[in-house]
């Protein structure tokens, strides 16, 4: 594992390269175009000194890959084509394509951070701090009186069962979660998950067609049969933008589902 210096003192271009090298990878479709201006304004703001950014593009157009190659040409934005209906097999492929370019160009980290995903701005700095190969920061999922974590903390079942679990959200015990440590779970959501090069050499993103399951769950059940314990931090709570895309995904993507 590469070796983290003091971030305190100002850092140099040259100095950069002394931090693990890091790509901020994520998935990208059309239809979460509304927030896409404010992630990547938060993006370009982190304060860790030595990461790029990959976009796995995956709309049915072209659109909105050439409204990211004009306003952020700085990305590395890639078409991800494919020939599949199924969107979740769609969108795996399109986690998978993150995972293999910063395999291919070297990274020692991936910060897997969905486009709906905001996360704090030294969340780079804070997930490598904890020299965890699997370390993720907090986020909801759905709003209001339905809103839960992104967060599992056990798995009581066999192994055998692991991969077939839906993935159950902390209710009774998020008021005791979040006391300021780093916490090993079962499971964490990959809006926001920091991934060394260990592991992406050892697991790629998949799903199975038979079941519902999205390539987080498999993701999870996958560094469990490996003995690969994952972690959150409860100290980093991101901002999940994802109201507007649960009715936005239902219209756009309608016809393949």
């Amino acid at each position: 594992m590469a070796k983290i210096i003091d971030i305190k003192k100002p850092i140099s271009k040259v100095d950069s390269f002394k931090f693990p090298k890091v790509l901020i990878a994520a998935p990208q479709h059309e239809s979460k175009k509304y927030c896409w201006d404010t992630w990547s304004e938060r993006v370009d703001s982190l304060t860790y000194p030595n990461y790029k950014v990959y976009i796995a593009e995956n709309s049915e157009s072209d659109d909105f890959r050439n409204y990211i190659k004009e306003n952020n040409p700085e990305y590395i934005c890639e078409k991800i084509a494919s020939d599949v209906n199924s969107i979740l097999q769609r969108t795996t492929e399109a986690h998978d394509a993150c995972r293999k370019y910063a395999l291919k160009n070297g990274y020692d980290y991936m910060l897997h951070l969905e486009t709906d995903v905001i996360p704090p701005l030294d969340v780079i700095e804070r997930l490598l701090a904890s020299k965890k190969n699997v370390i993720g920061g907090v986020y909801d999922i759905f709003h209001g009186k339905s809103r839960k974590i992104m967060v599992q903390t056990n798995e009581p079942l066999d192994r055998s069962y692991r991969a077939y679990r839906t993935v159950p959200f902390l209710e009774h015990e998020e008021p005791l979660f979040f006391d300021g440590t780093v916490k090993q779970i079962y499971h964490i959501g990959i809006g926001c998950v920091l991934i060394s090069k260990y592991v992406m050499e050892k697991i790629p993103f998949r799903v199975d067609l038979n079941n519902i399951y999205h390539a987080d769950t498999w993701f999870a059940n996958d560094c469990f049969q490996r003995d690969i314990p994952i972690f959150a931090d409860t100290t980093i709570m991101c901002k999940h933008l994802n109201s507007t895309w649960l009715d936005a995904i239902d219209e756009i993507l309608k016809p393949i589902l």
